[in-house]
Parts: structure tokens; C-alpha cells; sequence
């Protein structure tokens, strides 16, 4: 095989800055007792709590947010109502109402950054409103009997929420973002979801078991394939 072939089907990745610790923890935490794994790695602006994410190409999208401490253990506490969510390291999993996701420590720099990620190698499509967007979403993770991700971003002064790959009969190769701009900005951490009314609305807490809820992980830049976006 040619090199710069051999080179070209390489994984790379790119790096998408989260807001918060919580956010990448939230990301990985499934709220059970089956959490998926994150990475903690060494930078050149010090240590990153990484989680990776989905696929475009060949570059494999990681959240990641700037860390001081170390451990094998992260502790994720779902915040109450009014509240906000904590996340902290530890070295003991077995308190109650508490959800544990396990750090490895990771030496990622022998895998090549890249600096972007064209809008040939994914597909977006737009929902007109946020409710079909995250209702999508939701309905398919339940299915899968898993948590929608949806993602937060700021784009031209304007909330964006996106998920990737919410409707099945469209999935394909090439992965699909789907969007929708946010009428009203929201820092909560979950957009919840009432089957029976058909609503949404959005709570930092996920106590109330008449709903379904989504997971928000909120984005300090826009996806770079989003960037022109209108």
C-alpha cells in the first residue's frame, strides 16, 4: 500500500473543549453501574480529562476539559433540583446514589492531531425546532435502552442543540449532525421530555421518573464542520 494512503486511512483526532469537567463526565456517565471509561492525559497546557466520542472519518472526535487533580476514580453526583452537578475524584465506589466512572491514564500524543474536520466528512441536516430535535433523540436512546447525548453550542450569537444520528432510516457511512436552534438559551443539564404531552423543557436534575431525559453536554466552540453554518 502507498504510504501517503496508508497515512491518510490513519485515526487522528480532534479535540473539542467542553465547558466544564461535569460536562465531559456527563458524557461518559450512563447512570448505571456500566459507565464508560475516560482518559486522563498529559498536554502541552497540562493534564485533560478525555472522553472519546463519535467518528468522522478518520478523525475521532474527543471532549476533553482542563484538570488539576488525578485519580482512578471519578465521582459524578447528579445535582438536585435548583442545583448544579459535581464531579470529583476518589478512591472508594461504593456510596449510595452516586454514579463512578474509572479514569485510565492514557499517553495519547503518538496519535496525530488534526486542526480540522471538513463538511464533506459528515452530513448536516436541520430540524426546524428543538422539541422534534431532542424528542428524536430521546425516543432512539430509549429504544437502545441507552441516554441521548445532545450537544450545546454557541454559533453566531445563537444556542444550537445537536445530536448525531437520531433517525435510523437516514444513517449511512458518513455520519449525520442534526441541529436545531434554541429560541430561548439554556446552562441546564438535561432537557427532559414528556411522551404524553409532547414537550420539552429543561432541569439540572433527573429525579422526576415522569419524564425521559437527554443528556446536555455543553461546548465551549462549535463543532468545526458547523462553523459556516447559516
Amino acid at each position: 500500500m502507498p504510504k501517503n494512503k496508508k497515512e491518510e486511512e490513519e485515526s487522528k483526532i480532534f479535540y473539542l473543549k467542553a465547558e466544564s469537567v461535569e460536562d465531559v463526565c456527563r458524557y461518559a456517565c450512563s447512570f448505571d453501574f456500566n459507565s464508560g471509561a475516560l482518559i486522563l492525559t498529559g498536554s502541552k497546557g497540562g493534564k485533560r480529562l478525555v472522553a472519546l466520542g463519535e467518528k468522522v472519518g478518520n478523525a475521532q472526535l474527543a471532549y476533553y476539559a482542563g484538570i488539576k487533580e488525578s485519580g482512578n476514580i471519578i465521582m459524578y453526583e447528579p445535582a438536585a433540583e435548583g442545583g448544579k452537578d459535581k464531579a470529583t475524584f476518589t478512591n472508594y465506589a461504593g456510596l449510595p446514589n452516586k454514579y463512578y466512572i474509572h479514569v485510565m491514564r492514557i499517553d495519547l500524543g503518538k496519535i496525530a492531531e488534526t486542526s480540522s474536520i471538513t463538511s464533506k466528512k459528515v452530513q448536516l441536516i436541520k430540524f426546524e425546532n428543538t422539541l422534534d430535535l431532542i424528542g428524536a433523540a430521546i425516543r432512539k436512546a430509549a429504544k437502545e435502552e441507552t441516554i441521548a447525548n445532545v450537544y450545546s453550542f454557541m454559533h453566531k450569537g445563537k444556542q444550537v442543540l445537536a445530536a448525531f444520528n437520531v433517525l435510523d432510516a437516514l444513517s449511512n457511512e458518513k455520519p449525520i449532525f442534526y441541529y436545531a436552534f434554541s429560541d430561548k438559551k439554556t446552562d441546564d443539564n438535561f432537557a427532559r421530555y414528556d411522551y404524553r404531552a409532547n414537550a420539552i423543557d429543561f432541569a439540572n436534575a433527573t429525579d422526576d421518573h415522569a419524564y425521559l431525559y437527554a443528556k446536555i453536554i455543553c461546548l465551549a466552540e462549535a463543532f468545526p464542520f458547523f462553523k459556516k453554518e447559516k
